[in-house]
């Protein structure tokens, strides 16, 4: 009996080994299973979280490429404004050279043809007190010549 109380001991012990193995296999899958859930929950919030990012990170790259977009439109329009600025600055400084020129171009006309009709009335004026000088020595001439015809005539 004492064999059968050691043999009945003994499976006893190797049952509780057993048992203890198999509670302490149970526990490891438990873990297992435990860690495998909070693993696949946190693949999913990672997923989440990685698309939120990635949302965010597009809608900030839109966001910035409007702004971009806006200030180069800005950008254009200021240096639009700019030409446009410069080119009637030149538009009126041309015009108001081309303005000035042909004032001076009429200013140097107009003494031109006053000169002109200086030099011509003065032409005239020599002209005509040169005829007037010889019509009037015309005159004296023919009035000595008629003068001598009569003393000529008398005497």
């Amino acid at each position: 009996m004492e064999t059968m109380y050691f043999v009945l001991g003994m499976l006893s012990i190797i049952g509780a080994i057993v048992i203890a193995t198999i509670v302490r296999g149970v526990v490891k899958i438990t873990k297992l299973l435990k860690a495998i859930k909070q693993q696949e929950e946190w693949n999913a919030n990672n997923d989440r979280t990685i698309w939120e990012n990635i949302h965010r990170l597009r809608e900030d790259l839109d966001r910035r490429m409007d702004d971009m977009d806006r200030h180069v439109h800005s950008r254009i329009d200021n240096l639009q404004q700019e030409l446009d600025g410069r080119f009637s600055d030149y538009n009126r400084d041309r015009d108001d050279i081309a303005e000035d020129l042909h004032r001076r171009i009429d200013t140097e006309i107009e003494n031109t043809r006053f000169d002109i009709n200086s030099q011509i009335t003065d032409a005239v004026t020599q002209s005509t007190s040169y005829t007037d000088k010889r019509i009037d020595k015309l005159i004296d001439t023919y009035f000595d010549v008629m003068s001598a015809k009569k003393q000529v005539i008398k005497g």
